[in-house]
C-alpha cells in the first residue's frame, strides 16, 4: 500500500507554470494593444467613445464691407485629430439664382475654435443678395441666413 503526501501549499513547479502562464498572457496583450487597430476596437469594446464630428456656426451675422459680403464663421472639430476641411459659402437671390460662391479650407484641431471670414462679392450688387448658405462639402452641416 502507497502513502500518498499532500503537500501544505503549491509547489515550485507549479507556481513556475502560473508564471509563464501569466507573462506569455501580459506579452501577447503587450503586443496586441501595440497594433493601432486592435486598441481601437478594444476601446470601442470598453469604453462609450463619441463620434466624431465638426460643429459649424455663424460667429455673427453676415455684413458688407464695401462691395464683398463677410461670412463670418466658428468651426469646432470634435474627434481625435484635425485636419484640413473645404467650407463653402454662397449668396443667392430672392429667385434662387447664385450670385456668388467661394470655397475656402481651414485648417482644424481638435476641440480647438477657428474662426474663419469668408468674403463674397455678389453679381449685380449687395442689393441683391437674399440668402447666404454655408456647407461644408462630405458633411451634413449646412447653414442658411435670409438678409432681407
Amino acid at each position: 500500500m502507497s502513502i500518498r503526501r499532500y503537500s501544505d501549499g503549491p509547489t515550485v513547479r507549479h507556481l513556475l507554470g502560473w508564471l509563464v502562464a501569466v507573462v506569455a498572457v501580459l506579452g501577447l496583450s503587450g503586443a496586441a494593444w501595440a497594433v493601432p487597430e486592435v486598441r481601437s476596437v478594444l476601446r470601442d469594446s470598453f469604453t462609450e467613445r463619441q463620434q466624431a464630428y465638426i460643429e459649424l456656426y455663424f460667429a455673427k451675422d453676415p455684413w458688407y464691407d464695401g462691395d464683398e459680403l463677410v461670412v463670418s464663421l466658428e468651426i469646432v472639430e470634435h474627434g481625435e485629430s484635425g485636419g484640413r476641411h473645404p467650407v463653402k459659402a454662397l449668396a443667392e437671390d430672392t429667385g434662387g439664382k447664385r450670385l456668388a460662391a467661394r470655397t475656402v479650407a481651414v485648417t482644424t484641431k481638435p476641440g480647438a475654435q477657428i474662426r474663419v471670414d469668408i468674403r463674397l462679392r455678389a453679381k449685380g450688387g449687395r442689393s441683391n443678395v437674399d440668402l447666404v448658405e454655408v456647407t461644408l462639402p462630405g458633411h451634413p452641416q449646412r447653414l442658411r441666413m435670409h438678409l432681407r
